[in-house]
């Protein structure tokens, strides 16, 4: 939220925000920590490997979906975008309303940073990298199914769309249409939020989230709003 409005976005654009599985958590957050103390009690929890969307909205652009492949700082999952773009490109340069990024509480974006439609294309990273403290952990999967789906997780929503396979974990999807509620007005593709490949398209809810665990194949982070 406070990274949203620190790049001029509406900070929480949402009802709800989302329970994730505490592997989840870890898996966001390990690939940030270099080191613990030694007597620092090892955690049990699972690491996932780490799914890039390719072509991820850059909000600091004043058109965010002119995005080249890998717009971001690193290769770590929850990386932000890169702000070293020409000047002619970019939000801050701009006074129009609707297009401008330049510091403020909020601002509405006349474009906005994705859209239902939108052709993600994914890659994620096979298992077995060391990730977290010193590196003492391993990103692992127990999917073994050939299907593949891209789990978008938001709000109260668990929705699949099929992904269409490149190559070799590669692939591409669309972003789903819908909304958290009846009327149209709340979509639950908003916001920054989350994003996995997995081997079913299991039914889920807020409660029992934690039953797709077996069926992960990567997480990743996607830019909405």
């Amino acid at each position: 939220m406070s990274f949203r409005q620190m790049t001029g976005l509406f900070p929480m654009p949402v009802w709800f925000e989302t329970g994730i599985p505490q592997s989840w958590s870890w898996t966001y957050l390990a690939p940030y920590i270099s080191s613990c103390p030694a007597n620092t009690t090892r955690l049990a929890w699972q690491n996932f490997p780490t799914l890039h969307i390719v072509n991820n909205a850059n909000p600091n652009r004043f058109s965010p979906n002119d995005t080249a492949n890998f717009e971001v700082t690193g290769r770590r999952i929850a990386d932000p975008a890169i702000s070293t773009i020409p000047a002619n490109e970019s939000c801050l340069n701009t006074d129009v309303v609707g297009y401008s990024c330049k510091p403020a509480i909020s601002r509405n974006r006349s474009e906005p940073l994705s859209f239902a439609g939108k052709k993600v294309l994914l890659q994620w990273e096979a298992p077995g990298l060391a990730v977290g403290p010193n590196n003492s952990y391993v990103t692992a999967t127990s999917a073994n199914g050939t299907d593949r789906y891209a789990m978008w997780v938001s709000q109260l929503n668990a929705t699949y769309t099929p992904i269409t396979l490149t190559g070799n974990n590669t692939g591409y999807t669309f972003q789903p249409n819908g909304s958290v509620y009846g009327d149209g007005n709340d979509p639950i593709v908003n916001g920054t939020m989350f994003l996995a490949v997995t081997d079913s398209d299991l039914y889920v809810t807020p409660f029992n989230l934690s039953m797709i665990n077996p069926h992960v194949v990567a997480l990743g982070m996607y830019m909405a709003g």
